[in-house]
């Protein structure tokens, strides 16, 4: 139990907004990614994601989340890699939103079955089509991080599929993707 609320702390160092955790569900579809985004209860799309149940591990929560939103089953990775920021409505469903510090860990999808939560309408977008579903709605403070996301997690998922298939990793330099 020492190690959940050690990694939970990890996460919300350096910040004083609310932490949740992102599943960044994705499969690889022959040359390409495609990541799968669920609605909001606004319609927006976004990960599946939610808040911290200190009984998991940070990585156990967002496959969770992955679960109940998105009924995917697969394998995620145990670090974060990367974090954004998002709003959320405040309880009530008034105009009031509330920030969000939300910790992006990779999913790679297996299979996918109807979500336990109704409503999230689970899809599949290649990476340029998730970016402008994700930038919809959101201001540019938000979209731009999320986006940025996405970018990143591309690159991630060619440096695993490069590693496993023995072949050289070449980082782009990219800085990975966080909120200040």
């Amino acid at each position: 139990m020492t190690r959940v609320f050690a990694g939970l702390a990890q996460l919300a160092r350096g910040t004083d907004l609310p932490v949740q955790v992102a599943a960044i569900c994705y499969r690889v579809n022959g040359p390409s990614v495609e990541f799968l985004l669920v609605n909001t209860s606004s319609g927006k799309w976004t990960f599946p994601k939610g808040r911290l149940n200190p009984s998991l591990t940070a990585s156990e929560n967002a496959s969770r989340e992955a679960w109940e939103e998105a009924g995917a089953k697969g394998r995620i990775d145990g670090k974060h890699f990367g974090f954004y920021l998002d709003a959320k409505r405040t309880l009530g469903h008034d105009s009031r939103t509330r920030e969000l510090r939300i910790a992006a860990y990779l999913f790679e999808v297996h299979s996918t079955v109807t979500p336990e939560e109704n409503g999230r309408n689970p899809s599949w977008f290649p990476p340029q089509e998730a970016k402008k579903q994700l930038a919809d709605g959101r201001s540019p403070r938000y979209s731009k991080r999320i986006i940025n996301i996405i970018d990143v997690a591309v690159e991630q998922v060619t440096i695993n599929i490069r590693r496993r298939a023995g072949l050289p990793v070449h980082a782009q330099g990219r800085r990975l993707a966080t909120a200040h």
